[in-house]
């Protein structure tokens, strides 16, 4: 007979052999982002900087071609963005950090369209005095502007040791300390943009009361000191009133006059209110 085979109702059965829980994708840190970004940015302006330096040799353009062909940044930025961003590519600061984007909802790579949408979302983020890029220190995917209008995430692309993690962390944040104070500075500071602008359009004001001087000059033979007379010529004397109160400080406006020309000087309304004259020689 064969032998029985008896189970022992009281022995644990049998349990099946643990299976290692296998981890999700693993999301990629800001400060990781953060530093790919400027990678990218450096070497699209590097390029472009290039390509400008050769251009201006051959066709030496005017002072208002030179502002559009500087403005061509931003197009150039978003055309690379978006060619390494779709398909599966990863820009180079992307790919030397070690993360890549993908869809946020199946972990696929992004479609040319989509991967252009993002890439413009970088822009409306810059717009927005950089908040667009805030939004991924308090989303819960680390998604910034451009990711929510994508419909992206961004995920590492591959194992990273503790040190390497800890010195991307660490060179992000001190150069995002940098870039936001250089950032904020050229568009508040007294040196920035927005306040040179102010002294360029007062210099453009007084080049128009300038034109003025010369008008009055042709029509009764001499120059004027008299601001009005001039606000009558120019057609419009309550905007052109309005134009001068706008881009110049009512103190130290002056027009000194001799028999031969003149000379205009007033304060533009910078935070330094810094003081320009026409002619400037």
């Amino acid at each position: 007979m064969s032998e029985e085979h008896r189970i022992n109702i009281m022995e644990d059965a049998p349990q099946a052999e643990q299976q290692p829980e296998q981890e999700g994708p693993v999301l990629a840190g800001v400060m990781e982002r953060f530093v790919a970004l400027l990678i990218d940015g450096g070497l699209v302006m590097l390029l472009y900087q290039i390509f400008l330096a050769v251009l201006f040799r051959l066709m030496q353009p005017n002072l208002e071609q030179i502002y559009w062909c500087l403005a061509g940044i931003v197009p150039a930025f978003v055309l690379y963005e978006t060619i390494f961003t779709c398909g599966g590519r990863s820009s180079l600061g992307k790919k030397l950090v070690g993360i890549v984007v993908v869809d946020q909802y199946t972990a696929e790579p992004l479609s040319f369209v989509r991967a252009f949408i993002r890439s413009v979302g970088y822009v409306f983020s810059t717009l927005l005095l950089m908040c667009g890029f805030l939004l991924a220190f308090i989303d819960d995917k680390h998604r910034a502007l451009q990711d929510y209008l994508a419909g992206s995430i961004v995920l590492q692309a591959r194992d990273k040791s503790f040190a390497e993690k800890a010195a991307l962390t660490l060179t992000g944040s001190v150069l995002l300390v940098i870039f936001s104070s250089l950032f904020y500075s050229q568009l508040f500071g007294a040196g920035s943009f927005a306040q040179k602008r102010l002294i360029i359009k007062a210099k453009n004001h007084l080049e128009k009361i300038g034109y003025l001087e010369e008008v009055h000059r042709l029509n009764y033979g001499y120059y004027t000191n008299d601001l009005l007379r001039l606000s009558i010529l120019s057609g419009d004397p309550v905007q052109f009133q309005r134009d001068t109160q706008k881009v110049l400080e009512n103190k130290g406006f002056r027009i000194g006059v001799t028999d031969g020309g003149y000379k205009i000087t007033a304060r533009a309304k910078d935070a330094k209110k810094t003081l320009v004259s026409y002619p400037e020689f």
